[in-house]
C-alpha cells in the first residue's frame, strides 16, 4: 500500500517566490498535510499565522480535524493545539498549567462566499493563505460568481498591499473549466510541469509522482480502478477535459465576426469562407462586436442573444458537423455553453 509517511514538500515551488502558487496533483499525494505542516513550522520560528480558505462556510465543519493527522503522526511533540471556533490555536506542552497556559492564533478558518465581511477585520500577521480544493469536484458545489475577482478582493483585504501573503491552491486535476484558468488563459500541455503567469506572480506546479502512482496501483482499490478515467484523474493528475479534439489555428482567411460571452469565458468568432470553418479564439480584437448570452451581463455594449436567434443556430449547426475549431481546450469547453437553455 501507498507509504503514508508522503507528503508534498513546498520548497521547490515556492523556491519561485510567487505570490500566487497552485500545486495540483493526484488525490492522497499529501497537499493539505504539507501545507499545514509548513504554516505551523512557519508559526513556531516566526508567530505567523495562516489562512486556511474554503468556498463556503458549510465545508468548514471539518475545521475540527484540522490538527488530528499531524497529531497523529506526531509532527510536533511540544506543542498542544485545540480548535476555538473559526481560528486554531497552539501551546506549548511544557506548560500544561491551563491558568498560566498561553494559547496563540496559528489559523484561522474563513469562507470566500463570505469575503466582504473580512474587510473589518485586520490579518496584520497572516503570511499564507491555504485554499484548499480550490478546483471543484464535478457534482459536488458551484464556484461563486465571478469568483477569481471575488478571491483577488479576499486577498487584498488580508495582505493590504504589504506583499507579505502568499497562497497555495491546492487541487486534484479535476477540471480546466474552472475560473481561475480561464481567468489566466492557463491550458496545460501535455509534459508540462510548472507553469509561469503574470511575470512569475503565479506558478502552476502540475505535481507527479510516479512512485506514489505506483504505489496507489498496487493497492485493492488502485487495482480496481487501473486503467479507467477516475484513475488518470485521482492518481495520474490528467484533467478528463483537457483532449485535443477539435484544436486548431485559425486560417489566415479568417475573418472576425463578433465577441461572444458566455458565462464561463469571453472569446471571438472567425469564419473563413473558404472551408466554411469557424474558429473561436481567446484573444480579443481591439474593434469588436459583443454579444453574450448571460441576460445579467446585458449593456450598452453587449447585445443579448436568445437561444433561438439565427447566430447561435448557426454556430450549433457548424459544431454537430465539426466544422467550429478552437484555440485551446478551455475556449472549446466554455463554447459549449451555448448548447445549454
Amino acid at each position: 500500500m501507498p507509504d503514508i509517511s508522503l507528503f508534498y514538500n513546498y520548497s521547490k515551488v515556492l523556491s519561485h517566490n510567487c505570490t500566487y502558487n497552485m500545486v495540483i496533483g493526484a488525490r492522497g499525494l499529501g497537499k493539505t498535510y504539507g501545507a499545514k505542516k509548513k504554516a505551523i513550522k512557519d508559526c513556531i520560528r516566526t508567530g505567523a499565522q495562516h489562512i486556511y480558505l474554503r468556498r463556503f462556510d458549510t465545508e468548514l465543519h471539518a475545521r475540527s480535524t484540522y490538527f488530528d493527522d499531524l497529531i497523529a503522526r506526531n509532527e510536533f511533540p511540544d506543542w498542544d493545539f485545540r480548535i476555538n471556533g473559526l481560528v486554531g490555536e497552539m501551546a506549548p506542552v511544557a506548560t500544561r498549567d491551563e491558568k498560566k497556559r498561553k494559547w496563540q492564533t496559528v489559523v484561522y478558518f474563513c469562507a470566500l462566499s463570505k469575503a466582504q465581511s473580512y474587510k473589518g477585520m485586520s490579518f496584520a500577521t497572516v503570511t499564507l493563505i491555504i485554499f484548499d480544493e480550490f478546483i471543484i469536484e464535478v457534482g459536488f458545489t458551484q464556484y461563486i460568481a465571478d469568483e477569481a475577482r471575488v478571491f483577488d478582493n479576499f486577498y487584498s483585504t488580508v495582505d493590504r498591499w504589504q506583499d507579505r501573503t502568499r497562497v497555495l491552491f491546492l487541487a486534484n486535476s479535476v477540471s480546466i473549466m474552472n475560473p481561475y484558468f480561464l481567468k489566466y488563459n492557463i491550458v496545460p500541455k501535455e509534459g508540462d510541469e510548472y507553469i509561469f503567469v503574470g511575470d512569475s506572480f503565479m506558478v502552476i506546479h502540475l505535481a507527479k509522482s510516479d512512485g506514489f502512482a505506483s504505489d496507489v496501483l498496487k493497492t485493492k482499490f488502485g487495482k480496481f480502478i487501473a486503467g479507467s478515467d477516475y484513475a488518470e484523474y485521482a492518481v495520474g493528475n490528467s484533467f478528463s477535459d483537457n483532449a485535443d479534439t477539435l484544436i486548431a489555428d485559425k486560417t489566415s482567411n479568417a475573418l472576425y465576426q463578433y465577441t461572444l460571452q458566455t458565462k464561463r469565458a469571453t472569446f471571438s468568432v472567425w469564419y473563413d469562407s473558404n472551408n466554411n470553418f469557424y474558429y473561436i479564439q481567446a484573444k480579443l480584437p481591439k474593434q469588436e462586436r459583443r454579444y453574450t448570452i448571460v441576460p445579467s451581463r446585458v449593456d450598452t455594449d453587449n447585445l443579448l442573444l436568445l437561444h433561438n436567434d439565427r447566430v447561435l443556430q448557426l454556430l450549433r449547426t457548424a459544431y454537430r458537423a465539426a466544422r467550429v475549431w478552437s484555440d485551446n481546450p478551455s475556449t472549446r469547453n466554455a463554447f459549449l455553453d451555448i448548447f445549454k437553455r
